[in-house]
């Protein structure tokens, strides 16, 4: 396309942008099959875009179509688009965050992060990394308004494991070895957090217990907590 012919593309998407709010969505789904990428684009930034129109544009296949679109807070976009999207993406990081950062509270859409991002992790960590390994180097990276959706899908797909929660205690991650305990446990925070602040052990086989836990993995499960107790005691001697 020559210098001339994009600027005049450019100036026409410019004005389709504005004319959205005017058109049917199925003129607009029509013009997704015949327009550019610079239609495209005018179309994934525009505010007034309806879910249905959305829908077909996440499809068209433009990875920055599909960036902008994403980004686009103002709009609906259908869950099933959005995995569409994702799946579509493959391995790129860039559209697994713009997912993330649109908070949508349908869980499908968490699992399928949360299988994407796990993807992601091992094909950048060693073969020999443990499952666990990476789900917690997730739930680390991840801010805290993420992480409760990826633990909401983690308990969900039943993946909150004894091994999940033991390697969280003994790799030193309070905060986040709490939350999956209480959310196994389907108990509050603060009483996981008060049995290991007091290291009631009779209190922890309870909770152990509320979270499905067979009794000879309780004792294991104590350990770890005494290991992670012993270790934060180094570190606050260490910081003293």
């Amino acid at each position: 396309m020559k210098m001339s012919d994009e600027y005049a593309a450019f100036q026409a998407a410019e004005i389709l942008k504005n004319l959205v709010p005017f058109m049917k969505p199925e003129s607009l789904i029509d013009l997704i099959d015949v327009g550019n990428v610079f239609c495209h684009l005018a179309l994934a930034s525009s505010p007034s875009l309806t879910a249905p129109v959305a829908a077909a544009l996440g499809g068209c296949g433009a990875r920055d179509v599909s960036l902008v679109l994403l980004l686009n807070r103002d709009i609906s976009i259908p869950v099933s688009s959005l995995i569409h999207m994702l799946e579509k993406a493959g391995l790129d990081s860039e559209v697994m965050l713009a997912i993330e950062e649109r908070n949508e509270t349908d869980l499908s859409i968490w699992k399928a992060l949360l299988t994407a991002r796990l993807h992601w992790i091992a094909t950048r960590s060693d073969v020999s990394m443990p499952q666990e390994a990476r789900l917690m180097t997730l739930l680390w990276s991840s801010p805290l308004s993420v992480r409760r959706h990826y633990i909401d899908a983690l308990m969900a797909m039943k993946q909150i494991t004894p091994q999940l929660l033991f390697h969280a205690f003994r790799s030193g991650a309070r905060e986040i070895a709490v939350t999956l305990l209480a959310k196994a446990s389907t108990l509050p925070s603060q009483a996981i957090d008060h049995a290991l602040t007091t290291q009631n052990s009779n209190l922890i086989r309870s909770i152990a217990s509320k979270a499905g836990l067979a009794d000879i993995l309780t004792n294991d499960l104590i350990e770890a907590i005494d290991q992670m107790n012993h270790q934060l005691r180094i570190d606050q001697k260490i910081a003293a």
